[in-house]
């Protein structure tokens, strides 16, 4: 089940919602890294001029520094900090860390520009400093604008310290808010990965179970189409290809059967009359023979009728195109079965305005031979068969009319299939049933499309579409 599509397939979505997600933390910590630091700043920097102005306001009054130092220890502690105060010479004097480590230690400092604050808070200035082994960001008041004691000249200075991890590292604080958000996405992330998974193998698997069933030997398999996307395009073509490989299946047991049926009753005439001549029973050896020579060449037609098909269906035959006079050829096929047509009391009537089209002259008059033939073979005596030519958009129609019975429904559409038979007690004479399959792979190799309309009113119309020039380069098939 690892090696699995969809295993594979929630693999893929989970490295890729891993990378997005790592790719987007880092880069949401590196734009809001700078941010950050100036949001700790201020939140420090508005800390300085208060404490500040309570420092210099107890120097004032004249408070020792021990008063002084305990009074701003309890602001340290409940904002987090530390409060240094150092004289002219920038030694401390008071420091209210435990056990006061700097106290006495002259510091150099440097700050930068004062900071302008937002609003009502006043400007600060910082400095970044390693003091003892700490690295420690230092805040002191910046030029004051609005409080009168912080306008004086100052006795002594007021430094808050921080760490300076607290400011510089303030965006790893980030990083659990993140973690929780990216978990979240994460989530919602899967579970949209598993829908849109099962979305795409749920028909997959659908289409390997009756894949599978198809190989054992199960041919009415049909898949579900939802949507039209690739994997619904997917399932349409699989239902198309078992449908043809179904139909194909019902032909070739159809043709063995046909072909079979066929090849008996000459055989059977031609086993029976050559042993009649052997055994010497027959009165007339001469006729015999000749029985035996039409039934040889029945074979041999019928063989060469379907080498012909399987030909065009494997794409051997090429199409030599030219300008062919439809017309033409239809008045040529006229003159070709107007015999025939007397025979069977049928008058053959033409109605030509097609014009000329780009194709395979030789071809197109087998496709208008074998149709016009099929229209006699059924048409009633007394009654006409009727070829219409007319121009279309883009092509010419072909129209081949008689009166005769009507095909049943069910039938229509099997009638270009090989040796099928509507009714064969309605077919007068001996044929080979291979002349529609003839027309429908010839007008086929010609991109065209035939059809056939029957009704008890209307009669029975086969209907042949030609483009007027096809591409030159496809073949029959």
């Amino acid at each position: 089940m690892l090696h699995s599509f969809r295993a594979r397939l929630l693999g893929g979505f989970g490295i890729v919602i891993l990378i997005t997600l790592s790719f987007s933390a880092v880069l949401v910590a590196l734009l809001l890294r700078d941010q950050q630091a100036e949001t700790a700043e201020a939140r420090i920097g508005v800390l300085v001029a208060p404490i500040t102005q309570i420092a210099r306001e107890k120097e004032l009054l004249g408070w020792p520094d021990e008063l002084i130092r305990v009074e701003l220890s309890a602001y340290a502690d409940a904002f987090d900090l530390r409060v240094l105060i150092m004289d002219r010479r920038n030694r401390v004097v008071i420091d209210t860390a435990t056990g006061e480590p700097l106290l006495g230690q002259v510091m150099e400092l440097s700050f930068t520009e004062p900071i302008l604050a937002q609003g009502p808070m006043e400007a600060f200035r910082t400095q970044r400093l390693r003091v003892g082994g700490d690295e420690l960001y230092l805040f002191t008041v910046g030029e004051s604008s609005s409080n009168s004691i912080l306008d004086r000249a100052p006795l002594r200075q007021v430094v808050i310290a921080v760490p300076a991890g607290d400011v510089a590292g303030a965006w790893w604080q980030l990083l659990p808010r993140l973690g929780i958000a990216g978990l979240g996405a994460a989530a919602v992330a899967v579970v949209f990965a598993l829908l849109f998974a099962s979305r795409v193998t749920v028909p997959l698997r659908a289409m390997t179970q009756a894949s599978e069933a198809m190989a054992a030997g199960d041919l009415s398999q049909r898949i579900d189409v939802n949507g039209e996307d690739e994997v619904g395009r997917l399932a349409e073509a699989f239902n198309l290809m078992s449908s043809r490989v179904s139909r194909g299946d019902r032909s070739m047991r159809d043709l063995l059967a046909n072909v079979s049926h066929e090849l008996r009753t000459p055989l059977t005439s031609i086993q029976g009359f050559s042993q009649a001549i052997a055994d010497g029973v027959t009165d007339d050896p001469t006729e015999a023979a000749l029985l035996i020579s039409d039934e040889a060449q029945r074979i041999r037609l019928l063989l060469d009728d379907l080498l012909y098909l399987s030909e065009i269906e494997s794409s051997t035959v090429h199409l030599n195109l030219e300008e062919v006079d439809l017309d033409g050829l239809v008045e040529g096929a006229l003159r070709r079965f107007r015999f025939q047509a007397d025979e069977r009391e049928v008058e053959l009537v033409a109605n030509s305005h097609g014009g000329s089209i780009q194709a395979d002259g030789r071809r197109i008059e087998q496709v208008l031979a074998n149709l016009v033939e099929n229209a006699i073979r059924f048409a009633p005596p007394r009654t006409a068969v009727t070829i219409t030519t007319s121009e279309v958009a883009d092509g010419v129609l072909i129209d081949v009319h008689n009166g005769g019975a009507p095909i049943p429904t069910e039938d229509r559409e099997r009638v270009f299939d090989r040796f099928y038979q509507v009714d064969r007690a309605r077919s007068p004479g001996r044929h080979r049933g291979l002349g529609l399959s003839i027309v429908h792979e010839l007008v086929q190799a010609h991109h065209g499309h035939v059809s056939v309309d029957s009704s008890e009113e209307r009669g029975t119309t086969f209907s042949v579409f030609l483009p007027l020039s096809p591409r030159a380069t496809e073949t029959a098939g």
